[in-house]
């Protein structure tokens, strides 16, 4: 490494380095770098003749344009190169040549960095000339043909900007995805992040192609890579517990590995797993697609919506297991208990009163709606118990096939799963959060949901007065939900889905059972 990339990274340099990368793989991290490139960047392609700084230089800017037959000229003899992106606009310099670094001051070379960005090999040629703040990408080769060695070095402000990314790709390349692109997906509400991650074509040399190619069928070309580095439980409640703690949600990659593997055994259409890293919360598994519970238009469409009822009856009918063992280790399923359900309804409480009121629950009323839950928070406790997914609803569930049959959804989003009411999973999805349910196809979901469980009159009136329970319990926690994503998360669009769930929790309410608790959100001007 050249003396003035030492001197400059002189303040506790970050490095990562990719051992063995082929050259597809480079070129994917290539398309990584220039994702997060911006503004005032400088990235030092360092390395002999033929370590592949120009092939990098070349995959990066391909890969900013979007545009995988972008003619990227070397700049050898012009030295510079520059290249106007939309929102951006990048130099890239190859200093070969340079007889004297005040040759520099000619090509402006340090104006270049300075309303835009900068690739530049042959780094060392400009001396101290080099910003302090590049990120240092040294390319080598090895011993193994065609493999490299890459050499990240930089500040602490590219770690934070690139560990995670390099984490991912060094993921990638041990799995055999390494060519792979990544494509972020836009979150939800989760503390998760995904990325959707997909093969390019390579010719006979293992080089990418825009060429067809029919020789790689067989092997999935596209996945989700999930990202979730373990955190500490939270948020700290006022008695001292954690939220997640109470409410028995996951808060590492483990557990989902384990689930997942626990529920394909029980039948259940889950992601296929391709690869994980445990220590750095990542994991590559099976892409479902695109196509969901919804038409183009966001209504539903009975014949999905009625395929996820059959997946839930049949799990339902399946004795539930006490422990779950995977590759994860083993995960002892918790129980939906009374403390879980109000630490939920507190979400209420604590989001949507002030957001409906403008100011705090008083706790007095606070007490009163816990006095008029508790009774029925009991009674779901005591109903009829099955493994509940918690989430099944469009977002989650995916249309694999064609007909009422196994294996026709997918689901995802299950890794909060516990044992619970039966009548949970059945009331998320015919009272979807984020879709309207038409009655008719709320009532027929129903319907087909008793008819393949068999169930005699009795269990019908259970189940049907547990459904109304576990309703009023999520749409309230949702209706929590959707002020805190907005009025906290700065995410207004989740308020899209508040008179959705007015109008589902307003009917659910009206069950016997719930009359009191009915009069207290209409006293207290909840309804509306």
């Amino acid at each position: 490494m050249p003396n003035s990339q030492c001197s400059n990274l002189a303040t506790a340099p970050w490095t990562f380095r990719f051992e063995l990368v082929s050259e597809a793989a480079s070129i994917g991290f290539a398309a990584d770098i220039a994702r997060v490139l911006q503004e005032g960047d400088v990235v030092a392609l360092d390395g002999d003749l033929g370590a592949g700084k120009s092939t990098f230089a070349r995959a990066l800017l391909r890969a900013r344009a979007d545009d995988p037959g972008l003619e990227v000229p070397s700049p050898t003899f012009t030295l510079v190169q520059t290249y106007e992106f939309e929102d951006l606009e990048i130099s890239h310099f190859d200093l070969y040549r340079i007889g004297d670094v005040e040759e520099l001051y000619e090509i402006g070379f340090e104006e270049s960095w300075q309303s835009g960005a900068a690739l530049i090999e042959w780094p060392d040629r400009a001396e101290d000339l080099m910003p302090q703040n590049a990120l240092w990408l040294k390319i080598e080769t090895t011993k193994t043909p065609g493999m490299r060695r890459l050499t990240i070095t930089a500040d602490s402000n590219w770690e934070v900007r690139l560990l995670r990314i390099c984490k991912k790709r060094n993921l990638l390349i041990r799995i055999g995805w390494g060519e792979a692109l990544l494509a972020p997906i836009d979150g939800d509400l989760s503390p998760r992040h995904y990325d959707r991650v997909t093969r390019l074509t390579l010719d006979g040399d293992g080089l990418p192609t825009t060429e067809p190619s029919n020789t790689q069928t067989g092997r999935a070309q596209s996945g989700i890579l999930m990202d979730m580095p373990e955190r500490a439980p939270g948020p700290q409640l006022p008695d001292g517990r954690t939220y997640d703690g109470v409410a028995h949600r996951v808060t590492s990659l483990a557990p989902v590995i384990t689930i997942s593997q626990g529920l394909h055994q029980l039948g259940l259409r889950v992601p296929s797993i391709y690869g994980f890293d445990l220590e750095d919360g990542l994991m590559l598994w099976e892409d479902f697609g695109k196509e969901r519970l919804t038409d183009e238009s966001g209504a539903p469409i009975a014949k999905r919506y009625l395929a996820v009822v059959r997946a839930i009856a049949h799990l339902h009918d399946i004795r539930i297991p006490k422990r779950l063992d995977g590759a994860g280790g083993s995960f002892d399923l918790p129980h939906y208990d009374l403390d879980a359900f109000t630490v939920e309804l507190d979400v209420f409480l604590d989001h949507y009163w002030p957001h409906r009121h403008s100011c705090p629950c008083p706790e007095v009323d606070r007490l009163d709606y816990h006095a008029l839950w508790q009774p029925l928070l009991r009674y779901l406790t005591e109903s009829e118990r099955s493994l509940v997914l918690r989430d099944v609803q469009d977002p989650n569930c995916f249309w694999l096939g064609d007909a009422l049959r196994a294996g026709s959804i997918g689901f995802i989003d299950y890794q909060d799963c516990l044992i619970g009411p039966s009548s949970y999973d059945l009331s998320a999805l015919a009272l979807d959060a984020r879709v309207t349910i038409p009655d008719d196809l709320e009532a027929e979901m129903l319907s087909y949901y008793i008819s393949l469980r068999k169930l005699d009159e009795e269990r019908v009136k259970l189940l049907k007065a547990a459904y109304s329970v576990t309703a009023a319990q999520r749409t309230s926690k949702n209706l929590g939900a959707f002020a805190r994503a907005a009025n906290m998360a700065g995410r207004p669009a989740y308020l899209s889905h508040v008179p959705r769930s007015l109008k589902y929790l307003s009917k659910v309410l009206e069950h016997p059972l719930l009359s009191g608790l009915k009069d207290w959100y209409d006293s207290h001007d909840l309804l509306r």
